[in-house]
């Protein structure tokens, strides 16, 4: 009996890995990205968010000195060469009234989990941030923006993250993500005093 060639049109061993590699990724596709978004996931959207709501504050402030716009410098009203502490209210009309922000833009950048204006005007307590007052004078790294749940006695609050972490976004556009340490219990977790002589401020807008 005369055996009949063998079929050489079967898969190989690297095909049959490659298919498998491909059915992955689109199982991983379908599913929703919500499911891989832990907190860590949802504490970097917050921080991209701080990363534009600092960009339209700092081009509102160029703006303001070297084309004598309307808005402010910085989360400060300049007036006479002196600044004062705005309500922050005030910032934040600054902010869409000059075009820098849409009130929906600006009410998205400053939503996070279990927090935000959620169409209602944007006040100390229903937004994400706590947001202090700068100045042109301020240190680089004074600390700009800092998720709501860091306070001075520690992270107090439930939302935005807990205990789990916070989000610190500074004057100079940079920016982390930080885990609950023992320094979180202490008010001075930031610099007290600057290389230049300029003092830090951790006043926030109300």
């Amino acid at each position: 009996m005369k055996l009949l060639p063998r079929n050489a049109a079967g898969f190989t061993l690297v095909e049959l890995l490659v298919c498998i590699a491909v059915i992955g990724v689109l199982i991983y596709m379908s599913i929703p990205q919500g499911t891989f978004c832990g907190p860590r996931g949802q504490m970097t959207g917050t921080l991209s968010n701080a990363r534009q709501l600092h960009l339209a504050t700092q081009t509102m402030a160029l703006d303001t000195f070297s084309a004598g716009g309307n808005g402010m410098d910085w989360t400060m009203q300049a007036s006479r060469g002196r600044t004062s502490a705005v309500p922050l209210a005030a910032y934040f009309d600054a902010l869409t009234k000059n075009n820098y922000l849409t009130k929906s833009d600006l009410n998205k950048l400053l939503t996070a989990p279990g927090i935000g204006p959620k169409g209602s005007e944007p006040t100390a307590r229903n937004i994400c941030f706590k947001i202090f007052q700068v100045d042109g004078q301020s240190p680089d790294d004074q600390p700009l923006f800092v998720t709501a749940n860091w306070q001075p006695t520690g992270l107090t609050r439930d939302d935005p993250y807990g205990k789990t972490g916070f989000v610190v976004f500074a004057k100079s556009g940079s920016g982390g993500i930080y885990k609950r340490t023992s320094d979180v219990t202490n008010p001075n977790i930031f610099p007290t005093g600057s290389k230049d002589g300029h003092p830090y401020s951790y006043l926030a807008l109300e």
